[in-house]
C-alpha cells in the first residue's frame, strides 16, 4: 500500500483551517468521496496550488509562511515540466512569485539553472508589468545572478531597464537581498552586478536614479574588482547636478566599502570632492567614507578638512570623538557616532 508523507497529510489540515472541505482528509467532504481520495487530492500540485492560492487570501502570516515553504520544498521532488507548465498558466501576481520561487527552489537543490529559464524569460516578455515583477521576485534569496550568468542572454543589468518602476524595485531587493542573505556580502559578481544595475539606471529612458542611489549606498563593495572601483571613481567626475546629491553620496558610500588595495586612491579622491562638491549630503557621505576606510587615521584628515565647510564642524567632532574610542569594527562605529550626535542625517 503506498503511504502518504506526514508533509503532505498536512496539506488538508491546511484546507480545514482555511474553511475549504473539498481538501480536507475526513472522507465527507464530496459525496462518495473517500479519505484517501481526498488525501490525493490535496496532495497533487493543483490541490498544493489551490490550497495555496486561499491561503494567501485568508490565511494568518503564519499559515502563509508555511504554504510557501511546503511548495519550496515540495518543488524539487516534482517533475520540472509539470511546475514549469502551472508557473507558465498562471495569471495572478502573487501565485506567479510564489510558482517563480518553487523554479528557484529547484534550482537550488539540484544546481540546475535550466529551472528558472522559464521564470527570466517570462520576466522579460509577460505583456503585463506585474507578472514580469512578480517572476523576479520569487527569484530572491537565491543565487539567481550565478545562474543568469550560466545561462547567458539577460541578466539584471537587463531586467532593471523594465519601465515599469515595480520591475525595476524587484531587481534591486532581488541584488541587495541576494549580496546580504546569501554571501553575506562577501560575493564579488553580486556586488558588481549590483552597481552595473545602479549605472544602467542612472541616466537614459529607464533613468531612475533615487533606485541607482539605493543600490550604491546599500551594497556591499568589500570584494569588488579594480575596474568596478574605476567605473565609480569616474561618476565623481560628472558636472555637480544639484538634482542628482543624493546619487553623487550614494556613490561616495558604496566607495567607503572598498577593498583595501583601492583605498589610497579612493581616499584621494574623496578629499578633493569634499573640497570641490558644496553638496552637505555628499560632504557628509565623504566623512562617513573616510572614516570607514581610515578609521583612526581620519582623525588628522577630518581635521584639516574642518575649515572647507563650517556647518559641518559637528559632524567631524562627532566622527572623532567616536573614532577615538578605540571601537575597531564599523558598524560599531557607526552607532557610537549616531549616539553622540544623533540629529544629523545619516547615511544609508
Amino acid at each position: 500500500m503506498k503511504t502518504v508523507s506526514n508533509r503532505c497529510l498536512l496539506l488538508p489540515l491546511a484546507g480545514i483551517l482555511l474553511g475549504q472541505p473539498s481538501l480536507a482528509a475526513d472522507g465527507q467532504s464530496k459525496p462518495g468521496g473517500s479519505s484517501a481520495l481526498s488525501v490525493q487530492t490535496a496532495c497533487s500540485l493543483q490541490g498544493q496550488l489551490d490550497t495555496l492560492r486561499l491561503g494567501l487570501v485568508r490565511g494568518s502570516a503564519p499559515l502563509k509562511k508555511f504554504l510557501r515553504k511546503q511548495l519550496r520544498e515540495r518543488a524539487a521532488t516534482l517533475p520540472e515540466a509539470e511546475l514549469r507548465a502551472a508557473f507558465l498558466r498562471e495569471r495572478e501576481p502573487a501565485m506567479i512569485e510564489e510558482l517563480s520561487g518553487a523554479l528557484a527552489a529547484r534550482m537550488a537543490r539540484h544546481n540546475e539553472p535550466s529551472a528558472v529559464k522559464s521564470v527570466l524569460d517570462r520576466a522579460m516578455q509577460d505583456r503585463d508589468p506585474a507578472a514580469r515583477a512578480a517572476a523576479v521576485r520569487g527569484l530572491r534569496g537565491t543565487a539567481s545572478v550565478e545562474a543568469m550568468e550560466k545561462l547567458g542572454g539577460v541578466d539584471y543589468r537587463t531586467l532593471v531597464k523594465d519601465p515599469a518602476p515595480e520591475v525595476r524595485q524587484a531587481v534591486a531587493t532581488n541584488l541587495l537581498a541576494e549580496s546580504a542573505e546569501v554571501y553575506f556580502g562577501h560575493d564579488r559578481a553580486v556586488s558588481e552586478q549590483a552597481i552595473a544595475a545602479a549605472l544602467a539606471v542612472r541616466s537614459g529612458p529607464s533613468a531612475d536614479p533615487g533606485l541607482a542611489a539605493k543600490l550604491l549606498s546599500e551594497i556591499s563593495t568589500e570584494s569588488v574588482g579594480s575596474e568596478a572601483v574605476s567605473e565609480l571613481v569616474a561618476l565623481l567626475d560628472a558636472p555637480s547636478d544639484p538634482s542628482l546629491a543624493s546619487l553623487r553620496a550614494a556613490v561616495v558610500l558604496a566607495l567607503g566599502g572598498v577593498p583595501s588595495s583601492e583605498s589610497a586612491r579612493v581616499i584621494r579622491r574623496l578629499i578633493d570632492l569634499y573640497r570641490q562638491d558644496d553638496s552637505r549630503e555628499v560632504r557628509r557621505a565623504v566623512l562617513n567614507s573616510l572614516c570607514r576606510l581610515q578609521m583612526a587615521t581620519a582623525l588628522t584628515t577630518l581635521e584639516a578638512l574642518r575649515p572647507i565647510d563650517a556647518s559641518l564642524s559637528k559632524d567631524i567632532d562627532a566622527w572623532q570623538q567616536a573614532l577615538r574610542s578605540g571601537l575597531q569594527e564599523w558598524t560599531l562605529l557607526q552607532r557610537e557616532k549616531q549616539r553622540i550626535l544623533p540629529d544629523a542625517p545619516q547615511p544609508h
